[in-house]
């Protein structure tokens, strides 16, 4: 197993907060991730349960949901997205901000930690680990991808808008697709590099013998938001009479509320 501790402060420059559309105060966290190093890929792509997805290199975590949903209802479908979504939640420049508990996470390209590992053109940046195990890149990756003598380019998602309009009324929010909730996108086969959990599988310099892995891209997924391999529990997310999983996972500083960790995103208080 991989083992990651963290008090998930981030070592870059971020935003302000409390701020404009996030009222929260970055604090240090007590997480304590596991993951196998040997992942193994399934048939089927798992949606993950409102969780973090994974957790970087610098001990942060990637969480690309919200739990903000159109007219605040977590029955109608619609989930906003936190990048170019409806509700300002209050990004800073590193696509991140904070939770209630303190927890700063990523919702897209964690670019102060990209800048900070020196990203450049003639290597894949290794910038985190899923919560299944497998390896996420930065958004370049070998144009072959078995191989690693071919040139890096950027790899694009195989999502696009869905045309027409959005059901109105009371089926949906109505309007043109135009990314502000998570149903705006369909995935289409083929159309970009990546697979419906935005990965591939292939060379990377941390695997020269191939592996599977996701990417963090530019445009919508921007992380992954399926997982090829089997999430472990430790990052599970626990609420109000949930039930912990096994290594800890996402544990509240002593003294905070009970359960597994930082709740999920939210609309600020009125």
């Amino acid at each position: 197993m991989r083992i990651i501790k963290s008090n998930g402060l981030p070592d870059h420059s971020t935003g302000q907060f409390p701020g404009r559309g996030n009222p929260n105060t970055i604090g240090p966290q007590h997480y304590e991730f596991r993951m196998p190093l040997k992942p193994v890929a399934n048939s089927t792509f798992a949606k993950p349960r409102h969780q973090p997805v994974g957790v970087a290199v610098n001990g942060v975590v990637f969480d690309p949901g919200t739990a903000e949903f159109w007219n605040n209802d977590p029955q109608s479908g619609w989930h906003m997205e936190a990048i170019g979504g409806p509700r300002n939640l209050g990004l800073d420049q590193n696509h991140a901000h904070v939770q209630p508990s303190g927890a700063y996470h990523y919702h897209g390209l964690p670019t102060g930690l990209i800048a900070q590992l020196g990203a450049n053109a003639d290597r894949m940046l290794l910038i985190g680990w899923a919560a299944d195990g497998f390896p996420i890149y930065n958004v370049s990756a070998h144009e072959k991808a078995n191989d690693s003598s071919s040139p890096l380019l950027p790899m694009k998602s195989s999502y696009r808008l869905k045309s027409g309009q959005r059901p109105a009324g009371t089926s949906g929010p109505g309007g043109a697709y135009d990314g502000s909730y998570t149903e705006d996108y369909e995935y289409v086969a083929g159309l970009g590099d990546l697979d419906e959990a935005n990965g591939r599988t292939g060379v990377t310099p941390e695997h020269p013998e191939g592996t599977y892995y996701y990417v963090a891209t530019e445009t919508f997924p921007c992380l992954l938001r399926m997982f090829k391999g089997t999430p472990d529990p430790s990052f599970a997310r626990r609420g109000p009479g949930g039930r912990q999983g096994p290594g800890g996972g996402m544990r509240r500083p002593p003294g905070g509320p009970g359960g597994f960790g930082p709740p999920p995103d939210g609309p600020p208080p009125g």
